[in-house]
């Protein structure tokens, strides 16, 4: 899945968190540091204080008046690689998202200390395009030629462009019983 990063990205033991990643599992991410960039594992998601659930999303357009992510967005921002996505639509059938001839794409997204460990929330955004016929919204998703952007002062000039144009397939339908 991640053929197109250089090695030096990818931990030792990525191996095991390849393939679908769900809330609470490591993920690999790409985050600023004193050399350059550099990869890491983290698990997916904020435990949430109210609720006792967890947050694995932050609207773009809300994130900085949260005080859950204010801080970890201004300071700790990350990319997330991915082959794609998926989501459900309205009548239960699995759509696979993905940009077209783009064999990774890069979600925006920020990570802080949650519970004594590194963890991090993807970003989302209003839906566009044929996204709309699937969902209300989907993840942010950096171009390559902004990646650079995303990790300085400038980012939210990122958090203003336009969506990145994506290919949805349905999937055959679900079973369902009677």
């Amino acid at each position: 899945m991640y053929d197109n990063l250089p090695a030096f990205l990818i931990p030792a033991d990525y191996e095991a968190y390849t393939g679908d990643i769900r809330p609470t599992e490591r993920a690999l991410i790409l985050r600023k540091g004193g050399s350059g960039l550099e990869g890491g594992l983290l698990p997916w998601g904020y435990p949430s204080q109210n609720t006792g659930g967890l947050v694995i999303n932050a609207r773009a357009e809300t994130l900085h008046e949260k005080p859950m992510f204010c801080e970890d967005v201004m300071r700790r921002r990350c990319l997330i690689p991915a082959s794609g996505f998926y989501e459900w639509d309205r009548e239960k059938q699995k759509a696979t998202i993905r940009q077209p001839e783009k064999e990774l794409i890069y979600f925006a997204g920020f990570y802080g200390i949650r519970d004594g460990q590194e963890r991090f929330v993807i970003i989302t955004r209003q839906a566009a395009g044929e996204m709309c016929r699937v969902h209300d919204r989907m993840p942010f998703i950096v171009p390559g030629e902004q990646m650079e952007e995303w990790f300085s002062e400038d980012y939210r000039e990122v958090l203003r462009t336009d969506p990145v144009p994506l290919e949805v397939t349905i999937e055959n339908e679900q079973l369902s019983f009677i």
